[in-house]
């Protein structure tokens, strides 16, 4: 038995002897001289790979680091161009601006509606607190610069309740003093704070005396508390302003500036990394030499091409995108965290949609409150695939007793732009507010065409352009208990012609 074991034990030996044997030949020919890969012909030496192929793999790596910061990037870079914007037409520490006919046509940002006159400003806490004082009465959200939610502004998510308050807003790692007197104290981990007010009616009536209640706004630095600088409210009527992020190699020397202006924060290290292999890194000047320029202009065109087709296609679960089976209309929120964390993963391809198609997020956004907050969700196609375009009539129905504490709207947005549908009317939304006439049940219908219907009430028409594709946001303002119990739900486009 002894012998038996020895000559099993023996052959077992030589058996993984002649496995290592083979393991060890293949392992020194697992690189051959000449590799074909989807990025070309990679050559080697000896195992090592050429010059020319290191060249080769190396302009790849920083092109798909490139492309994938540009995706990363999309809440840095679009809320920079905001406040880039704010900056140029005048904001600053005591000056807002205010679009006193809510959003018109010409002001290119994303997926504004054109229903509540907003007022935006920008706090640069680099050289220290500033503090906001807002009247009750106004709905919004401060934002750092990733768009993250620093705090909501009115409504059942804000500390003040809706009744008006006074925000400390402190700069990142602030340690300095604090006032005695009461303040809701708001800490920002960016050097600059984003945020915007909405004062809502019930009808184009109610514009001048909300007019009147944004320029009760105050804005200061708390070391000017004492006696608080006189507010400059910049009037946006009839001016036209481009608030989106710029294209190109542009659209990474703004993000290059942005990462420089504000500090490293933990949870963008990995990414932050991936950018200082790049050229981009906070404390560092963007020098970047020719080859670089190309590649991240490279970048930049593919980035944008690969969020459209993440807003357009979104590779999203049919229950999680669609709030109704078989329906076109999508959820704009998907995630109810408005930062798109999960307790396992950042939700990094709906950040992209989110980013990329609209600006801004809140608490009120993704968390049910029924009579408070807003609800939106979006079409782009009927309910047989087709895309909404300009060069055909679409019709959407929405049922009687429209579940809208506050207002309800439709808003038409370019594709391109992701901002107002620019046409001859000068008018891209309609809703309670623009007084959309119902039918006689109090059902509504809504047209979407290059052409009035006839028979069709001006006030129930957005005129479309051909050849231009568009989507459409439902927002309702107050959503009561049908909308989320789903016993109401508009219906979907109708091609007509």
């Amino acid at each position: 038995m002894k012998f038996g074991y020895l000559r099993a034990g023996t052959c077992a030996i030589a058996l993984l002897g002649s496995v290592v044997a083979q393991l060890a030949q293949s392992q020194t020919s697992v690189t051959p001289d000449v590799v074909e890969t989807r990025v070309g012909t990679l050559d080697y030496t000896g195992g090592y790979p050429t010059a020319d192929t290191a060249q080769k793999l190396y302009d790849t790596l920083d092109f798909q680091r490139a492309v994938q910061a540009y995706l990363w990037a999309l809440p840095m870079v679009s809320y920079g161009a905001m406040a880039d914007t704010h900056h140029d037409l005048g904001a600053g520490d005591h000056a807002v601006i205010v679009a006193d006919n809510s959003a018109e046509p010409g002001t290119l940002v994303l997926t504004a509606n054109q229903d509540t006159i907003y007022m935006s400003g920008v706090l640069d806490l680099s050289e220290g607190p500033m503090v906001i004082e807002v009247p009750a009465g106004l709905l919004g959200t401060m934002n750092n610069l990733w768009q993250q939610p620093l705090v909501d502004i009115g409504g059942p998510f804000s500390p003040e309740q809706n009744r008006g308050g006074r925000f400390l807003v402190l700069p990142p790692d602030y340690s300095g003093p604090l006032p005695e007197i009461a303040f809701h104290i708001v800490r920002s981990d960016t050097n600059i704070a984003i945020y915007y007010l909405r004062a809502l009616p019930r009808t184009t009536a109610d514009y001048p005396k909300l007019r009147e209640l944004v320029r009760t706004f105050r804005q200061y630095r708390l070391a000017e508390a004492a006696e608080p600088p006189e507010m400059e409210f910049i009037s946006m009527s009839g001016q036209d302003a481009d608030f989106l992020a710029a294209e190109g190699l542009t659209y990474f020397e703004n993000l290059a500036r942005y990462i420089n202006e504000n500090p490293p924060r933990s949870q963008d290290m990995a990414m932050l990394g991936m950018l200082e292999t790049l050229g981009i890194a906070h404390g560092r000047e963007f020098k970047p030499d020719e080859r670089m320029r190309g590649i991240l202009a490279e970048a930049a065109k593919v980035g944008r091409a690969m969020a459209e087709v993440v807003s357009w296609y979104p590779r999203v679960p049919e229950e999680a995108l669609h709030p109704y089976p078989g329906s076109p209309w999508k959820r704009i929120f998907i995630s109810d965290d408005p930062t798109f964390h999960t307790p396992n993963y950042l939700a990094i391809d709906q950040r992209t949609r989110y980013g990329f198609e609209a600006i801004g997020t809140s608490k009120s956004m993704v968390v049910a409150a029924p009579g408070q907050g807003s609800q939106y969700v979006g079409v782009y196609q009927d309910s047989q695939g087709r895309w909404l375009t300009g060069d055909h009539t679409f019709k959407i129905h929405l049922p009687k007793d429209i579940p809208a504490a506050n207002f309800w709207s439709l808003s038409v947005y370019d594709n391109h732009s992701r901002s107002l549908i620019q046409n001859d009317q000068g008018v891209a939304s309609l809703g309670s507010i623009r007084g959309a006439v119902p039918n006689p049940d109090g059902s509504v219908d809504a047209y979407f065409g290059p052409e009035r219907p006839d028979g069709v009430p001006e006030e129930n028409w957005i005129q479309t352009k051909p050849g231009m594709g568009y989507f459409v946001y439902l927002r309702l303002y107050g959503p009561l208990e049908s909308w989320f119990e789903k016993s109401w739900r508009p219906g979907d486009p109708e091609l007509l012609e």
